[in-house]
């Protein structure tokens, strides 16, 4: 048995899955796999030939966790409490070509592949819709170990394509079937983040921002305020709240006129790259989450000839990406190259998947 889920670039709607606001991710075509064979024994033995690392435990059972994102252990105790059983050992393969820690969705990747993986192995136990396989990749991931995070990932890497993710209320997603003209470049800053550090750190910001608006306005929410009655209502608020919001609520307009774009006959890319530029700087200079090498990679980019480009994922370093034409990508790879990034060509794939034998 073989599987495989893809990695996710987010275009609209950055940090504000956990706001309730609606996000626009892309499933890209670099894949976390698993492949598994029958050992005969009672117990799965885990090769991960990336990290030089190895595993193996009895899934029969409820399992211990050895730290605080063993999250292989807990796909198998999250589908045990579901009322799957594992009676069949399996000699287990996991190789990814998605960068690890960099914004593109690894872990979340992973977790979605493996999730689907049991679901197929298991000796009891229903088969999962995408949506279903996105949720419980979320609780192993996320509410498993009480870490902040969205849907948003899980999503996207099990259903694919390019993704329109409601967060409001209970989460749900749907395939956009438009057509985006282009291609996408990855740039890797080469920077290592801290991924629950800085997402935490926006979030309580982004809290913080709504709690004090709400002793003026008790009854708003994040998508209904406007930036001037959100200024007034934080006029003695800290710098850090005054900025998150102003941020957030611009972005909130940035994605709802993205989404529009998307849902019309005819997507301008240049309009579409200009809305991923305005979010990145609301993302740089408002809500603080990028760094000043993947600035310069962004605006090295734009200045050969990209449509547009932003950070990717939680940001205090990792990965942007820029949205470009085919006869300006080669330019476009470079100038990230010479701001000191990494670049690699995607386009947007399929989510989680059988792969042939």
């Amino acid at each position: 048995m073989k599987v495989s889920s893809p990695g996710r670039i987010c275009l609209f709607g950055e940090h504000q899955d956990y706001l309730g606001l609606p996000v626009v991710a892309a499933a890209i075509d670099i894949r976390a796999r698993f492949e598994a064979v029958e050992n005969g024994e009672s117990v799965f033995r885990i090769n991960l030939p990336d990290i030089d690392s190895e595993l193996s435990f009895d899934p029969r059972s409820q399992l211990n966790y050895s730290s605080n994102r063993d999250y292989l252990l807990s796909g198998v105790n999250i589908l045990i409490r579901e009322g799957y059983k594992f009676e069949k050992g399996r000699d287990i393969v996991f190789k990814s070509d998605i960068p690890i820690g960099k914004g593109c969705s690894s872990s979340s990747a992973m977790l979605v592949a493996w999730i689907g993986l049991l679901c197929r192995i298991a000796t009891e136990g229903p088969a999962l819709a995408p949506s279903d396989c996105a949720r419980l990749a979320h609780r192993a991931e996320v509410l498993e170990f009480g870490e902040p995070g969205g849907m948003m990932d899980h999503y996207a890497s099990a259903i694919g394509g390019l993704l329109l993710v409601e967060t409001s209320g209970e989460a749900r997603a749907l395939q956009l079937d438009t057509s985006l003209e282009g291609l996408f470049v990855l740039g890797d800053s080469l920077q290592p983040k801290d991924t629950t550090g800085v997402l935490g750190a926006a979030k309580n910001n982004a809290l913080l921002a709504m709690d004090l608006i709400r002793k003026s306005i008790p009854t708003t929410e994040w998508n209904i305020i406007s930036a001037k009655v959100a200024a007034e209502a934080l006029h003695n608020a800290p710098m850090e709240a005054v900025n998150s919001a102003l941020g957030n609520i611009d972005n909130r307009n940035i994605a709802e006129q993205a989404i529009k774009m998307l849902r019309s006959d005819y997507v301008a890319p240049n309009a579409i790259g200009a809305l991923l530029t305005r979010q990145h700087r609301n993302l740089s200079r408002l809500i603080g989450v990028s760094t000043a090498k993947i600035d310069g990679m962004v605006d090295s980019a734009i200045s050969a000839g990209a449509w547009g480009a932003k950070i990717n994922g939680s940001g205090g370093g990792g990965c942007m990406f820029a949205y470009t034409n085919m006869e300006c990508a080669d330019a476009v790879e470079q100038a990230i190259s010479d701001a000191g990034g990494a670049p690699r060509r995607v386009c947007i794939d399929n989510g989680f998947r059988e792969d042939a034998e």
